[in-house]
């Protein structure tokens, strides 16, 4: 039967049903068979759908899920991938070097990944993108600078920086801070929205010196705070009221200085490493059960460093341990200096994987990146 006596005789809604379980390569070989199903597949309700069915997906392991990253030093700008799977269950990893073009920056930096895009600023020329690799659409954003009175951009940096979705409006958004170096610091903050494609008023802010990437949960962007103390101690913004927050410090943490933030099985979490303390000195990750609900933080696991016969060394030169992941089994995926590990709590065991070699000098930031059809173009 033809593709389109196929789609006479099937109900439109099982078609989609049928599609959106597939695999994204062979959706989008499909839609070069007929007109109809090109239409279909690029109509929002199949997008939508096929997102919905991959985030349903009990342990988000398929073959559309990629670790991509780029180095931590800016000897040469790459963004290279690798599939999840094949990271852990493999003897060995294809790593590819995804087409972006660079524009001669030697400074690629990912923002962050939401719902099969990636926003990525080249850090050297401050150009911000946004970027589907698996349809190959890319959408340079207007200049950042358009309407800043500060127009001299080697006399600052990009600090605080994130890229969600609001799911009232449906628009895709990226927060961004600019820090003045002078004294006191003085900072500006952009919010960029897809659907007008452009940057919003210009805003002066007090907090945000800090480089640091947002942590999207919840419809919310997360950073540390520049103060650990009080109700500074995580900083959220929304992104549908376009509001900041704060989140307490819980009791049960009160005691510890963070590391960074991140985002694992879908929910906030805090990291904490102590390299030097040799009464306490390991690595904790701490998970946000349930988000709002201040005493519902709760520990996830703890390396200690002297149990496992493992010991990074010091961060001035090989960077953080960075949580990734949790794997179906419940072991953690990690990054640390230009290498994988995954550490079992159960049999109390770190083990670096061998399996990969992304060819990078330390990796600044890994994400977690699902293919999508999302386009962007309205």
């Amino acid at each position: 039967m033809k593709s389109e006596e196929i789609h006479r005789h099937l109900p439109e809604e099982i078609i989609i049903e049928i599609f959106s379980k597939l695999p994204l390569k062979s959706v989008l070989r499909f839609k070069c068979v007929c007109r109809s199903w090109l239409s279909l597949i690029s109509t929002d309700h199949f997008i939508v759908t096929y997102l919905r069915n991959s985030a349903n997906d009990d342990d988000a392991f398929d073959l559309s899920t990629k670790i991509i990253t780029t180095p931590s030093k800016s000897s040469r700008a790459v963004i290279k991938a690798c599939s999840l799977r094949s990271l852990i269950t493999e003897p060995s990893t294809r790593v590819f070097s995804l087409d972006f073009p660079t524009d001669n920056s030697r400074d690629l930096f990912i923002v962050g990944s939401c719902r099969g895009l990636i926003c990525i600023v080249m850090v050297d020329k401050y150009r911000f993108f946004l970027w589907n690799p698996k349809t190959r659409e890319r959408k340079e954003l207007p200049d950042f600078f358009a309407g800043v009175n500060h127009r001299n951009r080697n006399c600052g940096f990009i600090a605080r920086h994130g890229f969600g979705f609001d799911e009232s409006s449906g628009d895709y958004k990226i927060y961004v801070v600019y820090c003045l170096r002078y004294r006191p610091l003085v900072s500006v903050a952009r919010l960029y929205s897809l659907k007008a494609d452009s940057w919003g008023e210009v805003v002066s802010v007090t907090d945000g010196s800090l480089f640091d990437p947002g942590r999207f949960v919840s419809g919310k962007l997360h950073w540390r705070s520049d103060y650990e103390t009080g109700s500074d101690w995580i900083v959220s913004f929304d992104l549908k009221s376009e509001t900041f927050g704060t989140i307490e410090k819980p009791n049960c943490l009160k005691d510890y200085v963070m590391s960074g933030l991140g985002v694992l099985k879908g929910r906030l979490c805090a990291y904490f490493d102590y390299p030097e303390n040799i009464a306490t000195i390991g690595f904790d990750i701490w998970i946000w059960n349930e988000y709002g609900v201040e005493d519902s933080w709760s520990r996830l696991l703890t390396i200690s460093y002297l149990s496992v016969s493992w010991r990074p060394k010091l961060w001035a030169s090989y960077g953080p341990i960075t949580p990734v992941f949790v794997l179906p089994n419940e072991e953690v995926l990690f990054t640390y200096s230009s290498d994988f590990y995954t550490y079992n709590p159960k049999d109390n065991w770190v083990r670096k994987l061998d399996t990969v070699d992304f060819d990078l000098d330390g990796i600044r930031h890994a994400h977690v990146y699902t293919e999508s059809l999302v386009s962007l173009v309205p």
